[in-house]
């Protein structure tokens, strides 16, 4: 199991740290695993690789980037692995509430942390482990996101580019991502509710608003051709998600 620490006060990084190694001594006793803890004081080291840890302990309070910006920026790359909010001047549960966000793999733990809620939620992360929600990768320019199958709206091949794709994302996102549409297809092998409309557009059947002759709409006013060749697909994969549903 491997965690991180984001924390930009050094003593209770440090305080952190110590909990956390002492779960970690648990977990070795009662299992033979072992917890492996990185440590971070700033938001731009932390944000690299979120994607690897099992658990994300958070509480940034002096920098202009604070611990709900943290938050924010995890859950629009995809993290769904838990996030662990530490409060200490900062009130991320009453933040979150006011921003209307439920995800349900945000916690919120009070400073100082109390032993047997830390020990309660390293048993959660680790009950999380091993359960696994299909992702996949979009890496652009600037950011990388990881999208499960109804982040996915549509992908369009570029205008400027033949390598490129444009991949919508729910809440008005976009990524642009250097890959061939079909092996980007390839990929998405765990989401069938996404299907080719034409040889450079894919849609998700649970995003389109309205279809018509040779085009459909998706609930972000994005249209897309439907070609002759793919005029069945839409209709073929919403009979196979009625027989086997998600």
């Amino acid at each position: 199991m491997h965690l991180a620490v984001c924390d930009d006060n050094i003593a209770d990084r440090k305080q952190t740290e110590r909990l956390l190694g002492r779960q970690s001594d648990r977990i070795f006793k009662e299992t033979g695993e072992r917890i492996y803890i990185d440590s971070y004081g700033n938001v731009e080291a932390f944000m690299q690789r979120p994607q690897m840890y099992h658990g994300l302990f958070i509480d940034m309070t002096t920098e202009p980037c604070n611990g709900f910006e943290v938050l924010k920026k995890l859950l629009a790359v995809g993290i769904v692995r838990p996030i662990i909010m530490c409060s200490s001047t900062i009130d991320y549960k009453e933040l979150s509430k006011e921003a209307g966000i439920t995800a349900t793999n945000v916690y919120y733990l009070d400073k100082p942390l109390k032993v047997a809620e830390l020990t309660n939620m390293i048993d959660t992360i680790k009950e999380r482990t091993g359960v696994v929600i299909p992702t996949v990768e979009l890496r652009g320019q600037k950011e990388t996101i990881y999208a499960r199958g109804d982040d996915i709206v549509c992908v369009t091949r570029t205008q400027s580019s033949k390598s490129e794709l444009d991949v919508y994302l729910s809440g008005d996102r976009k990524i642009s991502i250097i890959e061939d549409i079909v092996n980007f297809y390839d990929q998405c092998a765990d989401f069938p509710q996404l299907c080719p409309v034409n040889d450079y557009g894919i849609v998700n059947v649970n995003h389109i608003k309205k279809t018509s002759f040779g085009k459909v709409t998706l609930d972000n006013n994005v249209t897309l051709k439907v070609s002759f060749t793919y005029r069945n697909s839409i209709e073929q994969t919403r009979l196979l998600l009625r027989s086997h549903p998600q």
